[in-house]
């Protein structure tokens, strides 16, 4: 009814040459797979061995790798055994789902399962953050398993000022809590915690004020009358910034990956990164008019010349952390642009997306539309999104009660 081998992933891990070992389940020819802890290099790797020695004995640690693999296969078989005795529905997919069964009921493990599910899905931002909250959690419970039924106000509390007393300061312990509630939020939906008493009801986190600095119609100008050596990296990341401003604040992540055939029919169609929503917006004249220093180009080119043509960029790590470094270097030169433009606030990437948003609440009362143009799945993220731009509002009030 299955059948299980072993096969190298298709692409190496990135800077090595070896590729991860993957068991592969196959019942009526449909397929999962389940990565093992191994890599090797493909002269080491036999892919139709005996007695599933699929590991040459000229790698170094054969002996232990095949053991392994035997220990997987076991566990698949009797993952089929447990389902058949059970009278329930046999794939891949159950198969897979048996073998990766964890303890839910431990906050930790259950943690890791979502991590484990996001790290198929390359969510590589999202992996980082769950295991950042996992570590603290192992920290701060010294190791000990740690069970939902022990997910109690006060331990929430105690909990936010153990990581305030590790330098944190309230907004990033809240960040921490607010993740330990998605995982708690996720584990209600699997029927793990609905019998319990949510802890998070009356939890409420605690943030810094936020200031999203912001530029004004006058300084935007001043950016824009700004005259930089052409083709120089200050000139390109100038470009980005503004077209980021006149294509509704497109985050910086957007940006950088953006290629040619985003550009259809005098329109930026574009799926936004950090959300995988897909957002289209009609291109006016300014964008146009910085489009046409860089092309058109060929569609699979990027549009800015930030990262490379000829690189690779389909491992998720190695994707995020090019772009948190691209970021870093934009962000670095609009530090020298403001400067050069007599700006004295600190500016970044996010600053074309806060001055946007300022701007086109003052010239619109039109909340969904604005909601939409920002590429918010909700009015309510575009007014949480807003809330900290309010002193022009309580300006306005004041100006119409006393004058």
């Amino acid at each position: 009814m299955a059948s299980y081998n072993i096969e190298l992933n298709s692409k190496p891990i990135k800077g090595s040459n070896e590729y991860k070992l993957l068991l592969r389940v196959t019942v009526n020819r449909k397929h999962t797979r389940l990565k093992l802890d191994h890599a090797v290099q493909t002269k080491h790797f036999n892919p139709n061995p005996k007695q599933n020695r699929y590991v040459r004995s000229s790698h170094p640690k054969h002996a232990t790798i095949n053991g392994d693999i035997d220990d997987l296969i076991q566990k698949a078989k009797e993952a089929v055994k447990a389902l058949d005795k059970e009278n329930k529905f046999i794939s891949a997919d159950t198969i897979k789902q048996r073998m990766i069964q964890v303890d839910y009921s431990s906050v930790i493990e259950y943690a890791r399962s979502v991590i484990s599910r996001m790290d198929q899905k390359n969510q590589v931002g999202s992996v980082k953050k769950y295991n950042t909250l996992v570590g603290r959690l192992e920290e701060y419970s010294k190791s000990k398993d740690l069970y939902f039924v022990e997910l109690t106000h006060s331990f929430l509390e105690k909990f936010f000022d153990f990581l305030r007393s590790k330098g944190n300061s309230d907004t990033t312990a809240s960040k921490y809590l607010e993740t330990l509630r998605t995982i708690y939020n996720k584990a209600t939906v699997d029927g793990l915690t609905d019998q319990l008493p949510n802890p998070f009801l009356n939890f409420k986190t605690k943030r810094d004020p936020v200031n999203k600095e912001r530029l004004n119609e006058a300084e935007i100008k001043a950016l824009e009358e700004l005259d930089l050596p052409k083709d120089s990296l200050i000139w390109h990341v100038w470009n980005a910034f503004l077209f980021s401003f006149y294509c509704a604040g497109i985050r910086a992540s957007d940006i950088l990956q953006l290629k040619w055939n985003n550009i259809v029919d005098g329109r930026l169609v574009y799926q936004m990164h950090k959300t995988g929503r897909f957002h289209s917006l009609k291109l006016h004249e300014k964008p146009i008019k910085i489009l046409d220093h860089y092309g058109p180009g060929n569609p699979d080119e990027f549009i800015f010349p930030f990262l490379g043509n000829d690189v690779d960029y389909d491992d998720a790590t190695f994707r995020y952390n090019q772009l948190n470094a691209k970021t870093s270097l934009l962000n670095k030169y609009l530090g020298l642009i403001a400067t050069k433009a007599g700006i004295l606030k600190k500016i970044s990437t996010h600053t074309a997306r806060h001055s946007f948003a300022d701007i086109a609440r003052q010239k619109t009362d039109n909340i969904y539309n604005l909601s939409k143009t920002l590429g918010h799945s909700s009015i309510k993220i575009t007014e949480a999104y807003l809330a900290s731009f309010d002193e022009k509002a309580v300006d306005d009030t004041l100006d119409e009660v006393f004058n």
